[in-house]
């Protein structure tokens, strides 16, 4: 096997996947509403493995309480994601901002208690005050905040794409004089 060969296609393979990562960045900052049609496709498989889930259950030899169980959730999930996709996007940013508002408050509570054993007990506290204000504003605006969130993960993917685009386009070179260099490096027992 030589390993010059093996390099240049990674070099290809590495490219394609960046150009793939590249496409996808600039559809998700470009078109951040398609996590609806994401939620569709999502809800569609769910119901279908909620179905197959249910079929199953009525074979005799198959039938398991968790089956049943199991494919009603699964059913149910894929017709709400496909139905009503905006419950998704709706729900991510309310339990995210609901979770960092209850522990911020419990952070608050404490830094509070400590107040007299703790010289410096003030600084946890406005850091949890922080908080509780993001989680706030996150849980008054929670359609914004996923629209936003999509919009910076496709600009970090096209940064990230094009780095490693321009890295191995660089380092091309390098990959073939890999090609040229190196020698079968098989052990013979």
């Amino acid at each position: 096997m030589k390993f010059g060969k093996l390099n240049l296609k990674s070099f290809w393979y590495t490219n394609l996947f960046s150009l793939i990562t590249l496409a996808v960045g600039i559809i998700l900052t470009a078109k951040p509403d398609i996590l609806t049609t994401v939620c569709k496709i999502f809800g569609g498989i769910l119901a279908l493995i909620g179905i197959l889930l249910l079929a199953l259950y009525f074979i005799p030899k198959k039938r398991s309480q968790e089956m049943l169980g199991y494919g009603c959730c699964f059913l149910l999930a894929g017709v709400l994601l496909a139905i009503v996709p905006s419950v998704l996007k709706f729900l991510i940013p309310v339990l995210f901002g609901g979770w960092v508002l209850i522990s911020s408050l419990n952070g608050l509570y404490r830094n509070f208690c400590f107040r007299k054993t703790l010289p410096h007990w003030w600084i946890g506290f406005l850091l949890c005050v922080v908080s509780a204000c993001l989680s706030v504003y996150i849980l008054t605006r929670p359609m914004t905040i996923v629209e936003q969130t999509v919009k910076i993960i496709g600009i970090v993917l096209i940064i990230h794409a094009v780095l490693r685009i321009l890295s191995t386009v660089l380092g091309r070179k390098g990959y073939q004089s890999a090609e040229q260099d190196f020698v079968d490096t098989t052990i013979q027992e």
